[in-house]
């Protein structure tokens, strides 16, 4: 145990600058023999004193304390093995720290990727969480603990602008990474949040695309003699008249439906957010679901994207046909357009708030005509 001493080495190959940054080491001493441990820490030549700590760093309180941790933990090992009459060796103090080490712990990439996996979301949130880690790699500027800063996330947004077409994308880049930035703020690995200060721009609302009546009773009497493509149209319009995702409709399964005022009703939670949705199966999806004994015949959600597209373009319509489009059809032209409140169509699509649901809430110029002339025959 007294053969064992710990320092920490700022810049050990003196190339550390006020515009380069070095690394900060832990230099372990045994029997005249030296090993070096990465600590993750890198700072400017500005950032580290005499006294070997850190200063004039936004998390110098955080990485002090770290440090010190680091160090008596080294010197914790060392009194347990003493202690059990167990030879300190380098071997073994790699053993110890294993892959727990600080170079792993103090890289936010590597906590971010360890998150996405450990957290209880649908497979789509992870990918656009994947996609969004992937771009900060690319960014290059967010890689430890010690580069989340207000600088780097105003560096971040200028990245995001050049890669998106839109604002609303850009928000959705901040949306992810603030989960994760706030985690890192919650778990005390950072001592501040630069979010707290960063105003972000949501950017114009994208109206929701959805097929009118018209083209609804299009794509319904199209006659389609391909059988793959007439599946894919009966699976769409099942959506249409349900204003499920393609994801619960994955799920769905009509054995857990119930009677309820004449009609089969279906009470689950959505995939993505894991909100609860209830909704009554309309005689048009019970035609469907007939058709195919009630087991509706489900394909990828990849292939089904492709599939539309050659549905869309063999009945003519000009709008491009994804999976969510009936979802926004069943929301607008089937509920809205019917008179069904705004309040209890969120209910219908299972939406978390209902500023989700407004987005839905096209009005229709025919309607506006109709409210002259009410207000006409009042005044």
């Amino acid at each position: 145990m007294n053969n064992v001493s710990v320092r920490l080495v700022f810049d050990r190959k003196h190339v550390a600058t006020k515009k380069h940054q070095a690394s900060v080491q832990m230099e372990i001493t045994y029997q005249r023999k030296r090993k070096y441990i990465g600590t993750g820490i890198k700072l400017y030549s500005d950032q580290w004193s005499k006294d070997m700590k850190v200063k004039n760093h936004p998390q110098s309180l955080v990485f002090n304390q770290r440090l010190n941790d680091m160090v008596a933990g080294i010197y914790d090992l060392a009194y347990q093995m003493s202690s059990q009459n167990i030879p300190f060796t380098f071997e073994r103090l790699e053993q110890y720290l294993g892959n727990s080490s600080s170079e792993v712990t103090s890289s936010f990439l590597s906590f971010m990727e360890k998150r996405i996996c450990e957290r209880q979301v649908s497979d789509s949130t992870k990918q656009r969480q994947r996609c969004v880690l992937k771009a900060l790699k690319e960014f290059g500027r967010i890689k430890d603990f010690a580069d989340i800063c207000y600088e780097n996330i105003r560096a971040y947004d200028e990245f995001a602008k050049k890669r998106c077409k839109c604002q609303s994308s850009v928000y959705n880049y901040h949306k992810i990474l603030k989960i994760f930035v706030r985690e890192a703020y919650a778990a005390h690995l950072i001592s501040e949040n630069p979010y707290q200060n960063f105003k972000l721009d949501h950017g114009k609302r994208v109206l929701r695309r959805f097929l009118t009546k018209e083209e609804l009773i299009k794509i319904e009497t199209k006659q389609i003699d391909d059988i793959c493509l007439s599946r894919v149209r009966d699976i769409f319009l099942f959506c249409c008249y349900t204003g499920l995702a393609y994801a619960d409709l994955a799920a769905f399964n009509f054995k857990d439906a119930v009677m309820a005022n004449g009609m089969y009703r279906i009470r689950d939670h959505r995939i993505k957010t894991g909100t609860p949705y209830n909704i009554s199966l309309m005689d048009k999806a019970m035609d469907i679901l007939k058709k195919y004994d009630f087991k509706l015949p489900i394909i990828s959600n990849q292939k089904y994207n492709l599939y539309l597209k050659i549905l869309g373009a063999f009945c003519e319509i000009k709008k491009k046909l994804t999976s969510h489009v009936a979802r926004h059809t069943f929301a607008t032209s089937i509920a809205l357009a019917n008179g069904v409140r705004i309040e209890v169509i969120s209910k219908m699509l299972g939406h978390t708030n209902i500023q989700t649901t407004q987005l839905y809430a096209h009005i229709y110029q025919s309607e506006v005509d109709k409210e002259f002339e009410r207000l006409n025959k009042i005044i």
